[in-house]
């Protein structure tokens, strides 16, 4: 009896095992089908090229934006505070360098530097006396030193006033289109106020940030093709050099290029993506060109 229960519990636990074995584990030879294999996902390298793709770095894989700016810009302010009696351009001129911009009423510091010639003079008199009666010894040192004293000062003032005479009219530092008009003409302005945006629309630069894995592919003259958005076409270009700073967080460097020949077509604030050809340029040890 002992025997047969032995036996038959041999048996359940035998079928038991069978059945509990991963049916993928058995050979196929008899009639399961395994589980096919797992395929890894590529994965980009530290350059941006995927395992498919040509990893002698024919091109940047990766979106890399760039904006079209102006190598000279500025925004002209008003020197002083006074009324702004006259403007040179307006908005769209076309302005020369040395060409008058702006002009304001100086009628108050005229009147300043006149009343401070007149004391100088009054000044120098009463400093010749003191040194006449110096000689003969009727004057104390002490009212002599004081004379010249204001003299020096009256001097002084007539200087400060020349100088802010000179700041009342504004010449165009270069030359370039105003693309903002912030100030009319007749207008009373306060020194600091801005009231022209003068650009250099003829001396463009390309500026962009790439991921910084690409600092030592970057070279000076290292050719790349911008395609601007605003005209749907590509731009032939190289890079001017590479700002030698990478931000800590987006690991991302800037990079300054140049169009290799002049477009009257390409303006400020133009953008669009840039492509970098690796595969035509000449290996180089040397390290990125900077500013």
């Amino acid at each position: 009896m002992f025997s047969v229960k032995t036996g038959i519990f041999g048996v359940v636990l035998a079928v038991t095992m069978a059945l509990s074995q991963p049916a993928w584990s058995q050979s196929t030879n008899a009639g399961n089908m395994g589980l096919p294999a797992l395929i890894p996902a590529p994965m980009p390298d530290s350059a941006g090229n995927f395992p498919g793709s040509d990893v002698s770095g024919d091109r940047f894989q990766g979106s890399v934006r760039a904006k079209i700016r102006p190598v000279q810009h500025a925004i002209l302010s008003a020197p002083l505070s006074a009324t702004l009696v006259f403007l040179g351009a307006r908005e769209g001129s076309r302005v020369k360098k040395g060409d008058s911009l702006m002009k304001f009423d100086c009628t108050p510091l005229e009147a300043q530097l006149i009343v401070s010639q007149t004391r100088r003079k009054a000044a120098l008199t009463k400093l010749d006396v003191n040194e006449r009666l110096e000689k003969i010894h009727n004057v104390s040192k002490l009212e002599l030193s004081l004379s010249r004293s204001e003299v020096e000062l009256t001097e002084a003032d007539i200087k400060g006033i020349r100088a802010q005479l000179a700041q009342c009219s504004v010449d165009a530092p270069f030359s370039g289109v105003v693309t903002q008009q912030l100030m009319q003409a007749r207008e009373f302005v306060r020194a600091g106020d801005p009231v022209l945006r003068l650009v250099n629309i003829d001396d463009l630069e390309i500026e962009m940030v790439v991921p910084s894995s690409l600092l030592t592919r970057l070279h000076r003259n290292d050719h790349f093709d911008l395609h601007v958005d605003e005209l749907n076409r590509n731009i032939p270009s190289t890079i001017k050099y590479v700002v030698r700073e990478v931000d800590p967080v987006s690991q991302t460097v800037r990079v300054i290029g140049t169009p290799v020949k002049p477009d009257d077509d390409l303006l400020p604030g133009m953008s669009g993506n840039v492509s970098f050809d690796f595969s035509q340029q000449q290996p180089s040890s040397s390290a990125p060109v900077s500013q």
